[in-house]
């Protein structure tokens, strides 16, 4: 059955506490321009915002106060300088609309900002509104092109849409380019369709008279159309349609006031037309040394920034027709971490222009993660640029190379770090606050929690098998990262590359790790003591070396684990509905032997997914498919909330997390929801529904001394979430 999406869960219902939201990065695909729009319409006039797609979310995402890189001495100096000054900010500075189903391929604001269009790869439109808090959709067109729609355009009186894309493989009569009246879905006109069905980008004229263009995905043509009703300009010479040498025309964009048209493509070329007639105005060639995939004006039409999978973004002065300044972002990148000599990105652009540009770098092949896939300028002619790691960065530049009335006020460049795919797995370092969290590309990033920010991303050490990576898409573990956990400030991770890593927080370096035998799908710490969970059986770990005998075998199929405090006791939880009590013996500290002391038997009907051990060590929580149950260790495992009482949830329970007084008990499931749990009332539950599009993946009580309950959650929709449960536990559990 197919995800059914309407208003009730398009978006984190407005009644829960939602204290701080840090979004995923946007989706950015090899050979495919990333859409942006930093337009964010009149309303949203008065903060610069970024508009873009991650997966099946909408993301708008506000720029205003972001903080400026850590500092050189690394994550914990980057916590002390975040952390003070701040105490419980207004932190949720996006909001992340959930109502499509598939892969979200566009997403632009209307001139008013009131209403927003995105599309995705199925052909579904969706135009719903975002200045209330329900964001009702107003129009869903199921197949508004038999294809992925590519690109979307709104007209300047915000009453109609151009959406280009791919037609039907099997139809050729099939539609890649439509116009249609935003609220109705009716058409007005048919415009010019490209070769093979397929169009690549489109742009409205923002004044009259009304003119559309539209970039072909293979005919190298930007066709242009009039009305409405719309239809293609045919039999006029000085429409300049074949600019473009080969291949696609990524992008096409006008200038505010609709004088000026501008393409660029993979011929690596940037063209001018005229706004009105699409003449041709000037042609730059070679601008970049690899595909330009998109484009962008800034508010007064003087400057274009586009952005190439060379690894640089470059200004243009429109009027001129020439390079203004370059931003080497890779090459940047690459000498912050010591891969490339910093002199090597420095150097003079042959390109001419006001001065101080720099040249892509001179490295025979550029990293895949380097390349740049989108840009725009947002509020202040910022310009913000997207690499294919998904990263985003806020560019700048001085006074002295860009004229005064061009310059960028946000200081030096800034980078937006996060995570791209689903967070499958976080630990949190109690002596910084700062959580690290680990998704299924492999990707580990730090997080400041008094700040709800990112405060970097986790690097292969030069020690390392396999040495530093240096394709800069920030890929720690060979696959999906399963578990994760912080002892003493050291990072430990495992993942489907078989291998156990271990990092210093400080900063941020994987530096080692150890090859597996099995497959790792668990794993969980005491105080040094950790007990890897793997498909043959367990591994067990002092600090970091392995003090088991190899791994050590079960009778049955181990899915969950927790370990005691005291490092004594490992509970496990098996696909027999059982829970095995375990006691560690240390005689020999070379060879540690798992001791089985006790199994829970019919304490669940299904497979234990979750266990968690309370603080004081006297309560074990166990959960499977429904159930979530609680047991006295100190009376000999007998239940306090027994099979049948708290069974709430409807699909797996993956997470379980015990408040900092041991009083609340919170669990987390694939059915998007979070419930709150206290054994002083056991009848009564707080419910958080559509938590996490898709699943919720891990939950954490954080440390406070504000006297506020905070819990911090991960979930597929790659979000990390921190909800103030205070009022909510006074008001059920009193």
């Amino acid at each position: 059955m197919p995800i059914e999406v309407d208003a009730s869960n398009s978006c984190i219902p407005a009644a829960c506490n939602l204290a701080a939201l840090c979004p995923p990065l946007p989706t950015a695909n090899r050979g495919e321009p990333c859409v942006l729009d930093g337009h964010g319409g009149r309303i949203n006039g008065d903060r610069p915002v970024l508009l873009y797609s991650s997966g099946r979310l909408v993301v708008v995402r506000e720029l205003d106060g972001e903080l400026p890189p850590p500092p050189a001495g690394g994550a914990e100096e980057a916590v002390a300088k975040w952390k003070g000054g701040i105490e419980r900010p207004a932190r949720v500075r996006a909001f992340v609309y959930r109502g499509h189903t598939a892969q979200v391929t566009a997403a632009r604001f209307s001139p008013s900002g009131c209403y927003v269009a995105s599309a995705d790869v199925r052909g579904r439109l969706r135009v719903w509104s975002y200045d209330n808090e329900e964001h009702l959709c107003r129009l869903d067109l199921a197949t508004a092109l038999a294809g992925p729609i590519r690109d979307i355009s709104w007209d300047f009186e915000s009453k109609r849409l151009c959406l280009v894309g791919e037609g039907s493989k099997t139809d050729a009569s099939s539609l890649c380019a439509r116009v249609i009246q935003w609220d109705t879905g009716v058409s007005c006109g048919e415009l010019a369709q490209h070769t093979r069905t397929k169009a690549s980008s489109c742009a409205f004229k923002p004044n009259r008279p009304m003119r559309i263009a539209t970039g072909g995905a293979d005919d190298s043509r930007v066709l242009f159309n009039k009305g409405p009703p719309f239809a293609r300009v045919v039999g006029d010479q000085a429409v300049a349609e074949h600019e473009h040498s080969r291949g696609s025309v990524f992008c096409v964009r006008y200038s505010r006031d609709g004088t000026k048209l501008v393409s660029v493509g993979t011929d690596k070329s940037v063209v001018f037309y005229d706004g009105k007639t699409m003449a041709l105005l000037h042609k730059m060639t070679d601008v970049h040394t690899h595909s330009i995939y998109m484009c962008d004006w800034n508010s007064d039409g003087t400057r274009v920034v586009t952005s190439s999978a060379d690894g640089t973004v470059k200004l243009i002065d429109a009027g001129k027709y020439e390079v203004v300044h370059t931003w080497t972002v890779a090459a940047d990148r690459l000498a912050s971490l010591g891969q490339l000599d910093a002199a090597s990105s420095s150097t003079t652009d042959g390109a001419g222009g006001i001065g101080g540009s720099t040249s892509p770098p001179t490295s025979p092949r550029m990293p895949m993660g380097g390349m740049q896939m989108g840009c725009a300028f947002v509020k202040d002619d910022v310009p913000v640029t997207i690499s294919l790691s998904g990263q985003i960065t806020l560019l700048s530049a001085s006074s002295d190379t860009i004229p005064a009335a061009d310059a960028v006020h946000i200081g030096a460049d800034r980078q937006l770090s996060g995570h791209q795919a689903t967070v499958a797995t976080f630990a949190i370092d109690p002596a910084t606050q700062t959580l690290y969290s680990g998704d299924t590309d492999g990707v580990i990033c730090a997080w400041n929690l008094a700040a709800a920010r990112a405060v970097g991303r986790c690097r292969l050490g030069g020690g390392d098998e396999g040495g530093a990576d240096s394709s800069l898409m920030d890929r720690v573990q060979g696959g999906a990262i399963t578990s994760m956990v912080c002892v003493d400030g050291t990072i430990v991770s495992c993942g489907w590359d078989d291998k156990i890593r271990f990092g210093t927080g400080k900063d941020l370096v994987m530096e080692r790790s150890v090859k597996l035998e099995a497959q790792p799908n668990a794993m969980a710490k005491g105080t040094h003591l950790i007990c890897c969970l793997t498909v043959k059986g367990a591994l067990v770990l002092k600090d970091d070396e392995i003090v088991s005998d190899g791994i050590i075998s079960f009778p049955y199929n181990a899915l969950s684990v927790c370990v005691s405090a005291d490092d004594a006791t490992v509970i496990v939880g098996g696909e027999d509905c059982k829970i095995h009590i375990y006691k560690v013996d240390m005689s020999d500290p070379s060879s540690v032997v798992l001791k089985e002391d006790h199994v829970i038997e019919n304490g669940h009907l299904k497979a234990v997914h979750a266990l968690e051990l309370s603080h004081d060590g006297k309560m074990l929580a166990s959960a499977d498919v429904r159930d979530v149950c609680v047991w006295s260790v100190d009376e000999g495992w007998t239940p306090l909330v027994a099979k049948g009482r708290w069974c709430f949830h409807t699909q797996r329970i993956t997470c379980l997390a015990w408040s900092k007084d041991d009083a609340v008990l919170a669990s987390g499931g694939n059915d998007d929801s979070i419930y709150l749990w206290s054994l002083s009332k056991k009848m009564k539950r707080v419910h958080y529904p559509f938590a996490h599009r898709g699943g919720i993946s891990a939950l954490e009580f954080l440390d406070s001394s504000d006297n506020a309950t905070t819990l911090v959650s991960a979930g597929s929709d790659a979000c990390i979430c921190q909800w103030d449960v205070t009022a909510d536990i006074a008001s059920k559990f009193g």
